[in-house]
């Protein structure tokens, strides 16, 4: 089965920019009270099924790739993808 890689780059753009791009694609601990409480607040790859290999690189199913282009253009986030056989590991971890 094939699966697509994507690395994102976040080149040419502020730290608030870069850090409200992350926390909505990767998801962020939320804390309130002064740490008393902590809430874990959903991105898109907690959304859906992926292997994560480093901080801007993943693996995720083909079906998913419309989805993770759309958003990364609504910040203008460059994004390469590749293509890749997948192999059994990878498979446990995507279908989940």
């Amino acid at each position: 089965m094939l699966g697509i890689i994507i690395n994102y780059r976040l080149e040419g753009q502020s730290a608030v920019e870069r850090t409200k791009f992350n926390r909505r694609f990767l998801g962020y601990n939320d804390k309130s009270q002064f740490g008393k409480y902590s809430y874990f607040r959903e991105g898109l790859m907690t959304k859906m099924p992926h292997v994560s290999i480093s901080n801007s690189l993943f693996i995720i199913l083909e079906d998913d790739l419309k989805r993770v282009k759309t958003f990364c253009e609504e910040y203008g986030v460059k994004l390469f993808v590749r293509k890749v056989v997948l192999t059994k590991s990878d498979m446990k971890e995507l279908l989940k």
